[in-house]
């Protein structure tokens, strides 16, 4: 056998990629990038969120015309009516009290491009406005791309975080999976992806876990699972782990917990359903 032979026989028992290509971690984390692109998207989703809590109430609020989520405010059970518009992101929200709000933030999309975009911009503390899908030079809704999976690939790939392999581990619905860890490279705020486990039968995330660290206010995780729902791969259920703090000292910890329960995709919604309130 000849040295060189002998060096790539090495390198693949010893579980390691010869110089510039992927490692195994690399490969499965790019798989699921493009095994979940590649999934078709509903034009139109509804759904009901419940939450429970344990000493971390949540509500929404209002800021500058945006709508947030109030970590650490609220009181006791929430249940909130949904209605996506994937086009442009548009979510209505209507609480438990009647009250009505609109907003384009990632934590209410439940299909892909809420995910692709909360890599980009952060679960939390982070929100940009978009133009529509349709006005991009990507495909509209329901039709599979390699020019979205090239595009997912370059936010989400080793290149913007580096990948640790962390063995099997069950999906939250049980099927098998696969768990890898993330650190953004560069360390921007933004980039919150911590963690993630993937369906090893359909190569898909299955589980997405988003770090915060801020110094004043919410300090923990948002944890999002995800499952086959209808034909559509959809966020199901999850949790918000964490602590309040003021000027860098914790003052209590919680956990928040929703589900996303009769999911549904209607042929169509109506446009001033997605018109945001005057008083918003």
């Amino acid at each position: 056998m000849s040295k060189i032979a002998g060096l790539i026989a090495c390198t693949v028992l010893l579980g390691l990629a010869p110089a510039g290509a992927p490692s195994p971690a690399e490969s499965l984390y790019l798989s699921a990038v493009k095994a979940t692109s590649a999934r078709p998207q509903p034009r139109f989703e509804s759904a009901v969120l419940h939450s429970t809590d344990e000493s971390l109430p949540v509500k929404l609020i209002v800021r500058n015309h945006f709508v947030w989520l109030g970590i650490g405010s609220g009181n006791g059970p929430s249940t909130w009516q949904l209605r996506h518009r994937t086009d442009d992101y548009a979510t209505e929200i209507i609480d438990e009290t009647g009250a009505r709000y609109v907003t384009g933030r990632s934590f209410f999309d439940a299909t892909w491009y809420g995910t692709y975009r909360a890599l980009r911009d952060g679960m939390l503390n982070y929100q940009d406005i978009e133009e529509p899908v349709s006005a991009r030079a990507t495909p509209a809704p329901q039709e599979a791309s390699s020019l979205r999976q090239i595009a997912a690939i370059h936010v989400m790939g080793p290149t913007i975080y580096a990948l640790e392999d962390h063995g099997p581990q069950a999906c939250p619905n049980g099927t098998p999976g696969h768990a890898l860890h993330l650190v953004a490279r560069d360390r921007a705020p933004q980039h919150q992806l911590s963690d993630v486990t993937i369906n090893v039968q359909t190569q898909e995330f299955c589980m997405l876990r988003y770090g915060v660290r801020d110094a004043f206010g919410f300090h923990g995780i948002v944890e999002q699972h995800f499952a086959d729902v209808g034909g559509y791969w959809t966020l199901t259920d999850g949790i918000i782990d964490g602590t309040i703090r003021f000027f860098g000292i914790s003052t209590h910890h919680g956990i928040w917990r929703f589900r996303l329960d009769d999911i549904a995709y209607p042929r169509s919604i109506q446009p001033g359903v997605f018109v945001a309130p005057a008083d918003q």
